[in-house]
This record gives C-alpha cells, structure tokens and sequence, in this order.
C-alpha cells in the first residue's frame, strides 16, 4: 500500500500570515485563560526551516492548572495525539479556522515535557542545526508520515539530550554543541 508524502514548504514563504494568525490565536486562548504564557515554536518560528505548512505554539502552565487547562482546550480545540498525552503533556489543534493548520502544545512548566523553549532557542542559535533539520525532513517528507515523524523524532532526541543535560548542568542554548546531521 502506497503512503502519501508531506508536502513541504519555505517557512519564510508562510510569514506574511503566520503573524496575524498568532495574534488571533493567542487572543483567543488568552480570552479564556487570562494571562495564559504563549510561545511560537515550530518550524515557522525558525527563520531558514522548512515546513509542512502548519503552526506550533507552546502553551505553559503551573502543573496545578494543567488540568484545567487541558480542560479548557479541549472545550475550544480539536484533541491532537491523544496517545502521546501525559500527567504534563497534551496537544490540540485547529485545522479549519484559520486557512492554516495550527498546533497547541500544552505543557507543566519544569516539567520533564517543558523542552520545546529550549528546542526553538537551539535551533535559532544554530543555523547549522536547521539545515541538517531541513535536510532530514525533505529526505523523509516522500516515506509517508510515520518515517517523517520517526526522522523527526530520532533528530529532537538529540536535542532533548542536550536539555536534559542542561537541567543537570544549567547553560544557554547557544552555547551547547551543534547537532550534525548525522547520529551521534
């Protein structure tokens, strides 16, 4: 059985309507969650990447009002990989709204899923990263979703490893080693 491939785009091409989009967005979610701590992430926030053509933005809260946030998502959003979800971790989306796909990410702050910040700050802090990001995702964009999400994932686990270090031993993104293209 044959697999579609994803079909990839030019984050920069997809500027011109990220930001209004955002705004709309966090609006909304700040309109029902007042005061609510909202990050775009993702590859459109990530000048130079390359996109499936959706929107990421993080959502952090207290691990106290997790739950209730997660409840009050799920009243406004479509409940995304439910089967990823943890105690700290849940993500919804939007497909229809906006004229482009968007994805929120809820997390619990310091939590072991609060990784996403460091992620979008490594990759702005190393272009080299973004290339080999962009290098991976357009090798494996025709494999079909599961072998594109696989390379992603196997791409990410390296820099999860380097936040994870950083909690043990506090540093800056920027600082940190550049993950190369290939494994280490």
């Amino acid at each position: 059985m044959a697999t579609a491939g994803i079909t990839l785009k030019r984050a920069d091409e997809l500027l011109p309507q990220v930001e209004p989009i955002l705004s709309r967005l966090f609006a909304r979610i700040e309109a029902v969650f007042p005061g609510a701590e909202l990050h775009h992430i993702g590859s459109t926030a990530i000048p130079g990447s390359v996109t499936k053509g959706d929107i990421d933005i993080l959502f952090r809260v207290a691990q106290s009002q997790f739950g209730p946030a997660s409840d009050l998502l799920q009243r406004h959003f479509q409940i995304k990989q439910s089967v990823n979800w943890t105690p700290h971790f849940a993500s919804f989306g939007d497909d229809d709204t906006y004229g482009i796909p968007v994805g929120i990410q809820l997390v619990a702050k310091d939590s072991e899923s609060d990784f996403f910040l460091f992620q979008r700050d490594y990759l702005l802090a190393h272009p080299e990263a973004v290339e080999a990001y962009n290098r991976i995702k357009t090798a494996h964009a025709a494999d079909g979703p599961d072998r594109y999400w696989k390379a992603k994932d196997e791409f990410f686990a390296r820099i999860i490893a380097l936040w994870s270090k950083s909690i043990a031993q506090p540093s800056n993104p920027s600082s940190d080693r550049p993950i190369a293209s290939d494994p280490p």
